[in-house]
């Protein structure tokens, strides 16, 4: 097991650095081809180490237009997507995707992680983009009707990294 020493106390391989989280409270819906920055639900850390790992966690309440299509979305480390299938033809590169949505008050809640290796010490901004689909509606279904129920809740995204040890 690989230590380093941190202001006189050594932490073991694996051992977290720091944390940094945001919740997104409020919906975000766009109408577009491209993906697009989904606002407020970024972080940005700033690696000790070039050798330093960052773990991206991320919880995301996403819906697509009814009938239309799912809805897909990224990690993004700066403006790279990151955590994304490979190459096949003209099928598109994402991290993950909601099913077929048949009702406008269906909406998914989509969780990921990632361990990156930014090798880099300068600040690092994680970010999700949501795209490539009609509509999309995040923390929100497309219905979007005031009510009691389930189908009208509003919901929390969040994104969280953590620097760890090498």
């Amino acid at each position: 097991m690989a230590l380093i020493t941190l202001n006189k106390l050594a932490l073991p391989t694996g051992s977290v650095l720091q944390v940094v989280s945001t919740t997104k409270t409020d919906s975000f819906t766009i109408f577009s081809h491209s993906f697009t920055d989904v606002t407020g639900l970024s972080a940005s850390i700033t690696p000790s180490s070039t050798s330093s790992k960052i773990l991206i966690l991320l919880s995301l309440t996403i819906a697509g237009q009814d009938t239309v299509s799912g809805a897909g979305y990224q990690l993004v480390r700066g403006s790279t997507p990151i955590c994304i299938g490979d190459s096949a033809g003209s099928r598109l590169q994402i991290t993950g995707m909601t099913p077929y949505i048949a009702s406008t008050n269906s909406a998914s809640t989509l969780t990921a992680s990632f361990l990156d290796s930014p090798s880099t010490t300068s600040a690092t901004t994680y970010k999700v983009q949501v795209g490539k689909s009609v509509n999309i509606y995040v923390n929100r279904t497309e219905a979007n009707t005031d009510g009691a129920n389930i189908y009208q809740a509003r919901t929390a995204s969040t994104i969280t990294v953590m620097e760890i040890l090498p």
